[in-house]
């Protein structure tokens, strides 16, 4: 399957990964699986962000692994939510650093919340290296 094969799987999985987000915030899709829903809609929005990776689609990628990360959280899952953020990072690296360092950002925080120091720092450097400016340093000393 060509690139363009994997983009258009990949973005119907989205829309299937939608669509079971929705139906899981009903009353019936509450009583009737909303949970697993949620999270087949998580392992989907992986998969496309994946298939998107692989059509060098990376802001398609970005996103949908901030949509898992974002679900990943809602189910109280911080250490997968960080994970996800963190690929989500390295896929908007190649696109757009900004969107890159607001989601190493989120890794950090949850680390930091999760008291997992070395992983913070590991992140913080990676966004020191993506801004490497003196003012952009100076502003993230509050993380260090």
């Amino acid at each position: 399957m060509d690139n363009s094969g994997k983009e258009k799987e990949a973005i119907q999985l989205m829309a299937d990964a939608d669509k079971k987000v929705k139906t899981s915030g009903s009353f019936l899709g509450g009583m009737f699986g909303g949970p697993h829903k949620v999270e087949e809609a998580c392992e989907m929005y992986c998969r496309a962000a994946n298939m998107f990776k692989m059509a060098k689609n990376w802001n398609a990628a970005g996103n949908a692994f901030c949509q898992a990360a974002r679900i990943h959280m809602q189910l109280q899952n911080k250490h997968d939510s960080a994970t996800s953020f963190i690929d989500a990072g390295n896929a908007f690296k190649k696109s757009d650093p900004n969107e890159a360092i607001k989601c190493l950002n989120a890794a950090v925080d949850i680390y930091t919340d999760m008291v997992r120091q070395t992983r913070s720092c590991k992140n913080v450097l990676i966004m020191l290296v993506l801004l490497f400016t003196p003012n952009a340093i100076l502003s993230l000393a509050p993380c260090l």
